[in-house]
């Protein structure tokens, strides 16, 4: 297929937008059966540690302090496409890891490469999706949002039904279809828990898959030609792209408030959310009864948030727009902390994952919109860095204040972390009065 001169090095999105479609149907069925998977470990061996959740988390995390800088850096010397592809080859190694020797010292040495490697894959597919024509910026973005929810969505209940396939299947055998969909949807409760080896199938389903994907990235995944009229064309050039980023005030405004402030709010939700979905009742062990359906809403959530996404992409919105998103995003992370029965968290944690989309892109698509094209890449990849700062320092230390009991102290993480947002939100407000995010158009400094 032939393409114009326009076209020249931009993204094929009918490639990359499934590809990203797949790469969070595999994290969003190890959120949903990592938990479950841990709590068969425990019951399997009481010596398993209870609270290897949260520090798996943290671990995960960690990598992205200077994860997505080495990300931004590489893509701008060899290109995303290259970075992405070599990201998810790494990524495979993860259930590859767990399907063999699923022991804690080798799963907290996984989490920190799957962190890493993470970082990699997000800084490249993000920015790689911005390498397309002006008029095709919301439509890029807006997908690549959407393709979030569509392809976590689905990893949920496949990993019930693989976890369950025994009972499911023998209850399909009697031809009794509405029991396998009310026992799939939790509606009914599964005569048998899980047990370890009950998982094993998902973790070589998710390597074989992102082993392909990591192929097609790599043969199909970008245009001939050149994108960028800002060729790099050696590492001088490189990090003379990170000095200029450096002086630049309003990046440092967002990243402050965004990514080092709003980081943790994304991290609370990340580390705590299963144990404060136990202390509501959703969750015993390995045990699901209603784990589900909270984690298919939370999900199900970034296809509308990905489609409102679309809505202010290659727009330039102004740094009020990042005022309300840090601002949304953490109040509904302290209402997650406050809610005391389970229809509550159902509905704080939709409001949640509909603003995280924009948060997402506000460490993305919207910062890129108001720096100079060459530093695309860099921006955001230091951009990313900082979130995964503050997201580590938050989480090392609500690791050490609420794991002594994480059930009952669930509520906490949420509010320590609303409060750090609400700061930057008010920081980035007075910032913006005084000096507008948004600049002329013909101002790229």
């Amino acid at each position: 297929m032939q393409h114009t001169d326009r076209d020249a090095g931009t993204a094929r999105l009918l490639i990359v937008v499934p590809v990203a479609m797949a790469a969070f149907f595999y994290t969003s069925i190890l959120d949903y059966s990592l938990p479950l998977f841990f709590g068969a470990m425990n019951e399997d061996d009481p010596s398993f540690p209870v609270d290897i959740w949260s520090k798996l988390v943290f671990l995960q995390v960690m990598p992205w302090i200077v994860g997505p800088v080495l990300a931004g850096i590489l893509a701008r010397r060899y290109g995303e496409r290259l970075v992405w592809s070599g990201a998810l080859f790494g990524k495979a190694l993860v259930p590859l890891m767990l399907a063999i020797y699923p022991v804690p010292w080798m799963i907290y040495i996984l989490s920190m490469w799957q962190g890493f490697t993470g970082a990699l894959m997000w800084i490249a597919g993000i920015s790689l999706i911005q390498m397309v024509v002006p008029e095709k910026k919301g439509l890029s973005n807006g997908s690549m949002m959407t393709s979030m929810g569509i392809g976590s969505v689905v990893g949920p209940m496949c990993g019930r039904a693989i976890l369950h396939r025994g009972e499911l299947g023998s209850t399909l055998s009697d031809g009794s279809w509405s029991d396998v969909w009310a026992k799939l949807l939790t509606f009914k409760d599964m005569e048998v828990k899980p047990v370890v080896d009950d998982f094993s199938l998902i973790f070589w389903i998710l390597t074989a898959s992102t082993f392909t994907c990591a192929f097609v990235i790599l043969l199909w995944g970008q245009r001939p030609g050149s994108f960028d009229k800002h060729e790099s064309s050696d590492w001088n050039q490189t990090m003379a792209d990170l000095g200029q980023l450096a002086r630049n005030p309003r990046f440092w405004a967002l990243v402050i408030s965004l990514c080092v402030l709003g980081g943790p709010v994304f991290q609370a939700n990340n580390q705590f959310l299963p144990y404060r979905a136990e202390d509501l009742g959703l969750k015993d062990g390995s045990q699901d009864m209603g784990w589900i359906w909270l984690s298919l809403l939370k999900t199900v959530m970034w296809i509308p948030g990905g489609a409102a996404v679309g809505l202010l992409a290659g727009r330039r919105a102004s740094g009020f727009a990042a005022v309300l998103m840090l601002g949304a995003f953490a109040l509904a992370a302290g209402a997650i902390g406050w809610c005391s029965i389970g229809w509550m968290l159902f509905v704080f944690v939709a409001i949640f994952e509909f603003t995280r989309q924009f948060m997402r892109w506000s460490h993305s698509g919207y910062m890129s919109e108001h720096l100079p094209d060459n530093l695309r890449a860099t921006g955001m990849g230091v951009a990313i860095s900082l979130s995964g700062l503050g997201s580590t320092l938050w989480g090392w230390a609500a690791d050490m204040l609420y794991t002594s009991n994480p059930v009952e102290q669930s509520p906490m993480p949420f509010y320590s972390a609303a409060v750090l947002g609400i700061v930057g939100c008010i920081g980035l407000f007075i910032f913006n009065r005084i000096h507008p995010i948004r600049q002329p158009d013909t101002d790229t400094s």
